[in-house]
């Protein structure tokens, strides 16, 4: 098998981790950014590993995944060979773990060396975190690589202990997230996430929403990933329904309110059901709706924190609200013309005094 027929494998099954949408055509990723869409290889360095995470297609124990490495130079020649044909603009590299973590993780670390000082490759390179790692093998990991990321994978130590078995969070994956946390803050330009599995173990929202808000709160991260659990032939879950989508979804939801919003677990507490979030209403509206104490609200006189709390309203548009403002009072819809989800918007203020909430349904 030549060096493109097993990086092609290697970016297939690298799609088990599931956090971009894969091309088959070309076996792209396609990152979500703040730019739009980004053209990303994902690769692992190793579908070999150690462990026997009860969900994970790699799992030591599944005869079906097909075994197999690929050296530094590979994989850097490879990835230039896409980026200057302009396929790829940057990498994502992940890896089973063979046997030392500090070994695997010297190869992913010897990766992007070679992309930076043998071929000069300025652009996005995300490296994966290996669990167990040293700590010196994570601070080299993040002088090379524009991100980096472990995987809490779950919300309780616990809960780890079941589906993953020899990795721990307390002892291990939060200590590096700190660590990262406190190396980068004196650097630009470099960042770290997490990504936690949604119904591997029956946790419920509540408690992942918990460790959201601790993550945001503690450390400095982009953001934490949600993969909501697929079953996986020949793994222990294999007949394991799939988890609602949806419910990642609004996960994602509240990591965003949490992260930029404010929003905290006392917030979410009333719209929680059994433990869990809606999953027909955004949790945003969902908590607006259990709070009628708070609402309407005067668009005219509320200040920018409790604009950004209304649902429909985000951030660029409380400014563009408080700049209009500025200009004349807003007594009518016909002064917010051209604002997004206006009628979600007009459900829950009142313009100059007035709700035309109703009147905006019949129009």
């Amino acid at each position: 098998m030549d060096l493109q027929q097993r990086i092609r494998l290697m970016s297939r099954l690298a799609g088990f981790e599931r956090d971009g949408e894969l091309n088959f055509e070309d076996c792209i990723f396609h990152a979500s950014t703040p730019r739009g869409k980004v053209p990303i290889l994902k690769l692992m360095q190793t579908t070999m590993c150690d462990k026997n995470c009860v969900y994970c297609a790699f799992r030591r124990d599944r005869d079906e995944t097909i075994r197999m490495a690929l050296k530094p130079e590979e994989v850097a020649r490879g990835f230039m060979e896409l980026y200057r044909a302009g396929k790829v603009k940057g990498l994502f590299l992940s890896s089973g773990i063979f046997g030392n973590p500090d070994f695997t993780m010297e190869k992913m670390i010897d990766t992007a060396k070679i992309l930076r000082e043998k071929y000069g490759f300025k652009g996005y390179v995300h490296l994966k975190l290996m669990p167990g790692a040293s700590l010196q093998s994570v601070e080299e990991a993040v002088k090379v690589a524009d991100r980096v990321s472990i995987n809490l994978e779950t919300s309780k130590e616990e809960r780890l202990r079941r589906i993953a078995k020899g990795k721990s969070i307390l002892k291990d994956m939060l200590q590096k997230i700190e660590y990262v946390d406190r190396f980068i803050r004196e650097r630009k330009g470099k960042s770290q996430i997490t990504q936690m599995m949604v119904g591997v173990d029956e946790e419920k929202d509540e408690e992942i929403i918990k460790v959201v808000e601790f993550l945001n709160r503690r450390f400095k991260l982009s953001r934490v990933y949600f993969s909501a659990f697929f079953p996986v032939k020949g793994t222990p879950l294999e007949s394991k329904n799939p988890e609602n989508p949806w419910r990642e979804h609004r996960l994602y939801q509240v990591d965003f309110l949490v992260r930029e919003y404010g929003f905290g677990m006392d917030d979410f507490k009333k719209i929680l059901r059994d433990g869990n979030l809606p999953l027909e209403k955004d949790p945003k509206t969902a908590w607006a709706e259990a709070n009628p104490h708070l609402f309407p609200i005067e668009i005219n006189t509320a200040d920018y924190e409790t604009l950004i709390r209304v649902p429909g309203i985000g951030k660029e548009t409380a400014k563009e609200i408080l700049r209009r403002r500025q200009e004349k009072r807003i007594s009518s819809p016909s002064d917010l013309r051209g604002i997004r989800n206006l009628t979600k918007i007009l459900k829950f203020t009142l313009l100059n005094g007035k709700s035309f909430y109703q009147r905006s349904l019949i129009a």
